[in-house]
């Protein structure tokens, strides 16, 4: 074995482990558009249950208060798709509500209860999921069950609270378009900023450790904008010089998005701050513009300034694309947008019926969560009745709450969140409860608290409990009689399905596994050479290698978001942070034809090791001149990843060794060039996760062995023999 005297370069990444913490119980994260939507909901969900109220009594006005809920659909949605979606989530919510008063009209058994609720919740969460309703989605539903269920009716007062429930729905939906015509399309052009957002975070985290999560964040956001603007695209909009532009400036996000991901760690902060301000300038005034409901404002600015001079740069490379894209998206602002142009890669948004297929498929998330969310349900229900306790439901309110999570560590916050919240939400209950309010004084609070309450149900769960008790558990209270007994109830219902809901995930939680994995990475890696045709071919094929990265990423971090990540994703988290440095490259610089079919042959051989977990060919097939020495970097490193842990292939023309620091410890993933007789380079290769490597030598003679492991220290060179066969 070889061992040079190399000093260790900064290590791979240390892959997203999510973690329990304070922090994240307490979190809000609200976004801009929290507040307000607050303040929406509490305002129209007040005025529909005091219009029931004064109309037909207290039960009328809770029927048109839950129906009117479809309210509750963020602003970023797209008006256009609330057109849509509100019907369905607004009939849904009066099923909902009906469901639960039927069976408080026939008396029926506490199991019966437990079922429907199940099944309620099962349904209504792959509803949500599948139409990507903004949250809180599903547990929307059952809570609108369990409070109708819990509201004595009689058989006779079911066509007049189905109406009434039908009145709310209209309402919501009403109230809902109302509040888009005077923002116009606030929703897509908020998205847009979002993307030149996070286009400017990866700006600013270029050459540090933040860059890898950086990148997979922007493409993340660039996705969502997309569908976004897909969602909103009627056809009187796509025919609008106004959508044509939100079209031209996700274009130009996608560019420079590829650009700032395969800027080179060199260069210089004076270009990165100018370009980042441009991004940010550019996603301020789209924000100001969804503020206003209106076109863009003229924009009197200079462009950004021409990029700094780079030597070995061409007008082709990273940083020229960069500021090209940001300069085209300041102009978009002072210039009229063509109108009547199909834009490139405009298909519309699934229709429903496609949506709810497509959520069956083996792989698909959404059927997955609503089997879990309907079995946590179901077993907190069932647990609940068995222990004796009087309100099963409270359980299985708590349990749908804290499945909000979409992994194992975001649940147990969840959890915590719920319990805290509540506990809390009690003290405030009995604080009401011991002044004994007129029923009057009693809906009023109800009908201020559980609107305010509604948007941070999936932000914050302990902030939503502490306004959502205090707002609900009063219309249980008869008014006579101690109240302790039913403070006491709840906190031990709400413990009980909030634990559930926490030991479901082991049991429910499918992580991606190995096999998943490498599929992911071998899709990852054959979308880099895929071909597009038509005007817009190449931002088409910047779009699939981006989303495809995504993909992939989004499959890692569900993977080790997890108390207890799995060894295998852990083993192969290095291949993907290669995978997407490589990607990038790709995506910023169109390919020749020649270095694509070079590309294709050697990517090819990668995605089988992949998908197969065989050891990757040790040879390095791409030309001199393939692309440029970052990507063929990413490219060599992406191999050796994919290497890690298998054995090097038998082959005695190998020249073989394991590379080791100072102290003696191997180095993983560091470059190693072997350096034949001319004076010419035979080989590439980076060590694999034990400091072992593989080169294949020209010829015979005396090679030189260079190795070095960061930018700053001096390579060491060793030399070796090659013996002529059979000498």
């Amino acid at each position: 074995m070889i061992s040079l005297p190399v000093r260790a370069r900064p290590g791979i990444q240390t892959p997203p482990t999510a973690r329990f913490s304070l922090r994240g119980v307490l979190a809000l994260n609200p976004g801009p558009w929290l507040w307000g939507q607050a303040l929406l909901v509490a305002g129209s969900g007040a005025a529909v249950f005091l219009c029931g109220v004064w109309a037909a009594g207290l039960t009328a006005g809770l029927a048109a208060f839950v129906g009117s809920w479809n309210v509750m659909l963020e602003q970023r949605t797209p008006a256009a798709h609330r057109r849509r979606l509100a019907p369905v989530t607004g009939v849904a919510l009066v099923l909902a509500a009906m469901a639960g008063f039927t069976l408080s009209a026939v008396h029926a058994s506490p199991w019966a209860v437990i079922g429907t609720g199940a099944a309620l919740t099962a349904g209504c969460y792959y509803l949500c999921l599948v139409l990507r309703a903004a949250p809180p989605g599903g547990f929307l539903y059952l809570l609108a069950y369990s409070l109708c269920g819990a509201t004595p009716v009689t058989t006779g007062q079911l066509p007049a609270l189905l109406g009434w429930a039908a009145a709310g729905a209209a309402a919501g939906w009403l109230i809902a378009l109302a509040e888009t015509l005077a923002v116009g399309r606030a929703a897509e052009h908020r998205a847009v900023a979002r993307a030149y957002r996070s286009l400017a975070a990866l700006i600013a985290a270029t050459g540090s450790e933040r860059a890898e999560a950086a990148r997979h964040t922007a493409v993340t956001d660039l996705d969502v904008t997309w569908q976004t603007v897909r969602r909103g695209a009627t056809e009187a909009m796509r025919r609008s010089g106004e959508w044509q532009r939100l079209a031209d400036l996700c274009r130009y996000a996608a560019t420079a998005v590829a650009a700032a991901g395969a800027l080179p760690h060199t260069t210089g902060r004076t270009a990165l701050d100018a370009w980042h301000a441009a991004a940010s300038t550019t996603a301020q005034r789209l924000e100001q513009q969804a503020r206003r409901g209106r076109g863009p404002a003229p924009d009197e600015g200079p462009d950004p300034d021409p990029p700094p001079a780079s030597r070995h740069r061409t007008p082709t490379d990273a940083t020229a694309r960069l500021h090209r894209a940001l300069a085209d998206a300041r102009r978009s602002f002072r210039t009229t947008a063509p109108a009547g142009h199909r834009p490139a890669d405009c298909a519309r948004y699934p229709s429903l019926r496609t949506a709810l297929a497509a959520g069956l498929r083996r792989r698909s998330f959404a059927w997955r969560h609503a089997t879990r969310a309907g079995g946590a349900v179901l077993a907190a229900g069932v647990l609940t009745h068995l222990s004796g306790l009087t309100e099963p439901g409270w359980a299985m309110i708590a349990a749908g709450s804290v499945l909000l999570a979409s992994d194992g560590v975001g649940t147990v916050n969840r959890a915590v969140q719920r319990c805290l919240g509540t506990l809390v939400g009690l003290g405030a209950t009995a604080a009401v409860l011991a002044l004994r309010p007129a029923e009057a004084v009693v809906v009023l609070l109800a009908a201020a608290l559980v609107g305010l309450a509604q948007p941070f149900l999936a932000k914050n769960s302990a902030l939503a409990m502490v306004v959502l008790t205090p707002g609900v558990l009063p219309l249980s209270y008869s008014g006579s009689g101690p109240y302790l007994p039913l403070l006491d109830d709840r906190l031990l219902t709400t413990a009980l399905g909030c634990a559930v809901a926490v030991l479901t995930v082991p049991a429910l939680w499918r992580r991606p596994d190995a096999a998943l994995l490498r599929a992911r990475l071998a899709t990852a890696v054959r979308a880099l050479t895929a071909e597009a045709s038509g005007p817009h071919a190449e931002y088409i094929r910047r779009r699939t290698v981006l989303t495809a990265l995504q993909n992939t990423g989004n499959a890692f971090r569900q993977a080790l978001a997890d108390l207890r990540p799995s060894q295998a994703a852990l083993a192969l988290w290095p291949s993907f942070l290669a995978l997407q440095e490589l990607g990038f490259h790709l995506a910023a610089r169109p390919l020749s034809t020649t270095e694509r079919d070079s590309a294709a042959r050697a990517l090819h051989g990668l995605a089988e090791a992949a998908e197969h977990g065989t050891p990757p060919r040790s040879g390095d097939p791409l030309p001199a001149d393939w692309a440029t020495p970052d990507a063929r970097d990413a490219f060599r490193r992406l191999r050796a990843a994919l290497g890690d842990g298998l054995p090097l292939p038998a082959d005695d023309r190998l020249i073989r060794g394991q590379l080791r620091g100072p102290e003696g410890h191997p180095l993983p993933h560091t470059p190693v060039t072997l350096i034949d007789p001319n004076g010419t380079q035979a080989d590439v290769a980076y060590t694999d996760a034990h400091g072992r490597y593989a080169l294949r030598p020209a010829g015979t003679g005396r090679h030189l062995l260079i190795a070095t492991a960061d930018g700053t220290t001096a390579p060491t060179a060793h030399a070796v023999r090659v013996p002529v066969p059979g000498g």
